[in-house]
């Protein structure tokens, strides 16, 4: 029986996956300064999932500066909290744009996601109207421009 649940369970992951289409929920997160911020319900929410996306992204908004209309987030939900608390949160405060942090491992688990990439989703009227997925700089650049 685990054998089956096992062989099913990417596939229930990808079926409760925001898509094209679906309606985002109210979300307010914490950046990390510690002040409440209230995702945005009309622009990009730019989603990184590992220490190598986070670092792409906060490269280019230290050399552009974000855009208006723009939420960067990051999945801390698997961060062990010493680890998020002695060394990760102390080198993010550095950055001076608002670096969203979301701790909601099923929240988070609802997010687009893809291999070794940021996830953009562009949001109208609070519903999905694209999905991009850049993996450079480079590539965040022509989407933001």
């Amino acid at each position: 029986m685990k054998k089956i649940v096992a062989l099913f369970f990417p596939f229930l992951l990808y079926a409760n996956m925001l898509q094209v289409g679906d309606e985002i929920t109210q979300v307010t997160l914490h950046s990390q300064h510690n002040q409440e911020y209230k995702l945005i319900k009309d622009g990009m929410w730019i989603i990184s999932w590992d220490k190598e996306s986070t670092s792409v992204a906060n490269r280019y908004f230290e050399k552009f500066h974000m855009p208006k209309g723009v939420n960067f987030l990051v999945d801390a939900s698997q961060v062990p909290s010493g680890i998020l608390n002695l060394f990760v949160l102390p080198k993010m405060q550095k950055y001076k744009h608002p670096i969203l942090m979301s701790y909601d491992e099923a929240f988070n688990l609802t997010l687009a996601y893809k291999e070794d990439c940021l996830t953009v989703l562009y949001l109208k009227n609070r519903k999905i109207t694209q999905i991009k997925y850049p993996q450079t700089q480079e590539d965040l650049k022509k989407i933001l421009k």
